[in-house]
This record gives structure tokens, C-alpha cells and sequence, in this order.
């Protein structure tokens, strides 16, 4: 048994004795040792990219190769094998690329290089490790934002720092509210240093009720993200409430009167202000402004002069966050007004038990309508308390004066219209105003009384505007000009009681 292993034995060592001769047979002894050449003198690993350079070297040999290996040494003296070459095309030139995965504390590949004569080389190549860098840090100075409506006073700035470790590639910002998310401001891609490394915002955003944070993204040139927030809490106060104490202010032309308001605030009153409406349009600059010191109620009452080009008066009432009320008070100035008159065809001429308070005749005096009896109780030979009426044809409303067209179809127990004077009222039709807010003065400028010549109007519809001129024995006084509106037209199977509702206006003396 012991004869026969030691036979095995001497067997191998002759075996290895017959591969060194033959491998070594020829070769030149002194023939030059192997060389190792790098491509580059250091390499550069980034450990936040996913791809990097392999190691690469060209190994030759006059002598023939035997083996070539790559390990890497580390900081700390440890030895990683990373590969072993045995086999090769051409013994005398090889070129070894190996990927390595980096660590953090690897310091250089050593390839080594043996000849067939048994000669070795090392040759290092040092390697330059770039470590994992964190994605940006975004900071914001305070942590949250708030604000509480109650105590009011101003807004904190939104202030926030981006800084990174390798340059910033983006800093993207967002506004979320409970609507959904919208981009503040642009994307920035640069700044003021090389590489671009630190970001600072500090502005006033006038976070509202809706907001809920504030989103900043930054992004940096491995294209790693970071996102913080910074919560947003507001806490509002209802607006102050503003009761008038009137819906409608009356005055006569270039009349000072009091515009009175009672006004409740829970964030304070500090300045309440008056614009005059003329027409359809309101005053860019206000009539008064006044000032407050927080006030939580306030009875208001303020002294305005009312030329008659005022159509109305807004007052904007705001309290210590910026909050506004504004209400609207009409402005009747130098004109009566009467809204909303319904007044009846033929069969209403002295009033109808089925709708008491309808009368078929309009006194512009009164501002109202009035019984036929009771007209002609008042009248004399050169004054009549009537002025217009009107007529249902079939379905065409008409307007007529009283004592004219129609006259003896309009009756009462003493008598017809047409023993009244007529009061030659005259009419125009004009759409081209505007009914609701014309003023005294624009009436009277618009509405010529020469031009206003027509008896009677007939086909009329509701929405229509009727100019008017006063005849010369209107108990309101002749040659003053007015305007009407008819608001609705209610027609009756029996048309002598259909029925139109009207509004007029009509300047004073």
C-alpha cells in the first residue's frame, strides 16, 4: 500500500518536472521581464453612477505568460481578488478589462504579471473612490407657516435653503391647496457659483383659507430628489357684515345727507370707504375714507353730498386682515321714483272690486294711480291729476293721454275721460337707456322734450322704455320729461282687465 502511493507521488513530481521544461524550452533567459501599462494614471469610480470604468491594463511578455491577476488593495490593507488569467491566445500579449463593483474604501488594482520563467510583476494602478452623496437637504426656517386671522398683524416670509453635496440641477416649487397642486414661480436651473451648490428663497407668499403647503422639490446632477413641505395652516375669520340702514337713499339734488351703516367685525374694522355709482359705473377714487383702530362694531354715519348724476353709494367696509364687505345702496337724487305700479286697461278706469288699488290712470303728481272719479273730483279747466294710460288691444298695449284716443270707452258713474282736459302728454320710445340706473341728470340731458312728440305708442312689450314729456295741463307741471318701464304684461281672456306693471322716474322741478 505505502509502496504504491509513493509510486503516484514520484509519478506527479515527474509529470510537473516535464510542463516546467517543456514551458521553459527556448525561452531566452535573459530575455525582458512582463510589463503592465494602464490607459489612464488613476481611476475615478463615482459611486452614485451605475455605470464606471473597468480596470483595464495591457499585460506583455517577451517570455510568454503564465498567469496575470487583478486585486485590490483597501485603506485599511485588506487584499479582494477580484481575477486569475491561466489561459491565452497570445501568450505575449493580453489585455485584461475586468468590472469591479466599488467600495468606498478601495485604494488601488494591482495587476500582476508572471513569465513562463517564473518572473513576476506588480504594477498599481490607484484608484479615486467617489462616495454615495445624499440627495439635496432642504431646510425651512421656521418648520411651518401660519397664520391666525383673529389676531391679524403681518405675514411671515416663506424662507427656505437648499443645499447639496454635487451640483443642483433643479429646484421646482408648488402651491397645494384643497383644489389640487399648481407650480409657484418657474423651474430655477441656476445660480450665481460653479458648481451651483446652495439655493435660498425668502418672499412673502399670502397663503389664503384654501392653502394647505408649500412643495419643494430639488433635484441634483445624479439626478437624485429630494421633497419637503412645509405645512401651511390659516385660520381665517368670517368678513365684516355691513347692515344699511337703508336699502335706498333719497336726496334731493346737491342735498347732504347721512349714510348710515351698522358694522360688525371679529378681526376689527380699520377703514370703511365710500364710492358714488353714476350710471353703471363706480368711481375709481372713493367719496371719504375713514380709519379705524380695530373696531369689533361700529355704528357708521357719514355726511355725503348727492349731486344728481349719482345712481348709488358703495361702501367697502375692511377689517384688520384685508378682509372686505362691500353693499350697495341705491341713490335716488332730484327725482321721484315710483317701482313696480301695476296699473289696469279700460276696466279699472274708477278702480275694479276683484283687484282692489288698480286704477287705469297714472298721476305723475302722486306717483301713483287714480280712480276716474276721484280725477275728477280734483280737476280744474287747466290742471288734470293724470297723465297716461294704456290700452289692450287684442294683445298691442298701447299708451295714451288722458282725454285723447279711447277717451269714452274709460267710464264711471259720472261720466267718460273725455270730458277731462286733455293733458297732451307725449311719448318716445327709448330703449337705448338704461332704466335702472339713470339718473336725473342724465334723463333730463338725453331725453330732448322737443323730440318727445308722439300721442301715443302702440305694440309695446315688457322691458320697453318710454320716454315722456308732460303735457301743458299735467297737475306735475308741463314740458318736464320723465321716463317709464314696462316691467310686465299680464293679459286677461277679457283684455278690458289685463293688466301692466310699471316703473317711472321723473326728475324734479
Amino acid at each position: 500500500m505505502n509502496k504504491r502511493i509513493w509510486m503516484l507521488v514520484l509519478a506527479g513530481l515527474c509529470a510537473v518536472a516535464f510542463t516546467a521544461c517543456s514551458d521553459e524550452e527556448g525561452i531566452d533567459p535573459s530575455s525582458a521581464e512582463p510589463t503592465v501599462t494602464y490607459p489612464y494614471d488613476k481611476l475615478v469610480a463615482d459611486l452614485n453612477m451605475a455605470d464606471n470604468l473597468p480596470v483595464v491594463a495591457v499585460v506583455k511578455s517577451a517570455a510568454g505568460l503564465r498567469s496575470v491577476s487583478l486585486t485590490i488593495r483597501t485603506h485599511g490593507g485588506d487584499e479582494v481578488p477580484v481575477v486569475t488569467e491561466t489561459e491565452f491566445f497570445n501568450r505575449h500579449s493580453y489585455s485584461l478589462s475586468e468590472r469591479v463593483n466599488y467600495k468606498p474604501d478601495y485604494m488601488e488594482a494591482v495587476v500582476e504579471a508572471e513569465d513562463l520563467l517564473g518572473r513576476r510583476v506588480e504594477t498599481k494602478l490607484p484608484i479615486e473612490i467617489i462616495d454615495v452623496v445624499e440627495p439635496p437637504l432642504i431646510v425651512f426656517t421656521p418648520e411651518s407657516w401660519s397664520y391666525d386671522e383673529t389676531v391679524g398683524g403681518e405675514m411671515e416670509n416663506t424662507h427656505f435653503v437648499v443645499t447639496s453635496a454635487v451640483a443642483l440641477k433643479s429646484i421646482e416649487m408648488f402651491r397645494v391647496t384643497q383644489e389640487g397642486q399648481m407650480q409657484y414661480g418657474g423651474t430655477v436651473t441656476g445660480g450665481d457659483t460653479d458648481p451651483w451648490v446652495r439655493y435660498e428663497f425668502d418672499e412673502l407668499i399670502r397663503f389664503g383659507e384654501t392653502d394647505r403647503s408649500f412643495k419643494v422639490k430639488a433635484t441634483d446632477s445624479y439626478d437624485q430628489v429630494r421633497i419637503v413641505s412645509l405645512p401651511v395652516k390659516y385660520k381665517t375669520v368670517p368678513p365684516p357684515t355691513v347692515v344699511p340702514a337703508s336699502e335706498t337713499l333719497w336726496a334731493d339734488k346737491d342735498e347732504a345727507k347721512a349714510v348710515a351703516l351698522e358694522i360688525e367685525s371679529l378681526a376689527g374694522v380699520v377703514k370703511v370707504e365710500l364710492f358714488a355709482q353714476r350710471g353703471k359705473t363706480f368711481d375709481a377714487e372713493p367719496l371719504m375714507t375713514k380709519n379705524y383702530d380695530k373696531l369689533k362694531t361700529l355704528s357708521f354715519a357719514e355726511t355725503v353730498a348727492f349731486t344728481d348724476d349719482i345712481s348709488g353709494i358703495r361702501a367697502v367696509v375692511t377689517d384688520n386682515v384685508g378682509r372686505s364687505t362691500s353693499v350697495t345702496m341705491r341713490a335716488v337724487v332730484g327725482m321721484e321714483l315710483a317701482e313696480n305700479v301695476v296699473m289696469g286697461a279700460k276696466g279699472y278706469a274708477d278702480g275694479n272690486a276683484s283687484a282692489p288699488g288698480i286704477f287705469s290712470f297714472f298721476s305723475l303728481r302722486y306717483m301713483q294711480g287714480l280712480a276716474l272719479s276721484e280725477i275728477f273730483a280734483q280737476k280744474t279747466d287747466t290742471s288734470v291729476d293724470a297723465d297716461f294710460l294704456f290700452y289692450d288691444m287684442n294683445g298691442n298695449v298701447r299708451i295714451y293721454f288722458p282725454g285723447g284716443n279711447k277717451a269714452n270707452e274709460y267710464t264711471w258713474s259720472g261720466g267718460t275721460s273725455k270730458d277731462l282736459p286733455q293733458v297732451q302728454t307725449r311719448y318716445q320710445l327709448r330703449n337705448d337707456l338704461d332704466f335702472e340706473n339713470a339718473t336725473a341728470a342724465e334723463i333730463t340731458e338725453k331725453v330732448i322734450a322737443g323730440q318727445v312728440t308722439t300721442a301715443e305708442l302702440t305694440a309695446l312689450q315688457a322691458g320697453d322704455v318710454i320716454a315722456f314729456k308732460t303735457g301743458g295741463k299735467s297737475s306735475a307741471g308741463g314740458n318736464r320729461v320723465g321716463l317709464i318701464k314696462i316691467e310686465a304684461y299680464e293679459r286677461n281672456k277679457n283684455t278690458s282687465l289685463s293688466t301692466v306693471t310699471i316703473s317711472v322716474k321723473f326728475p324734479k322741478k
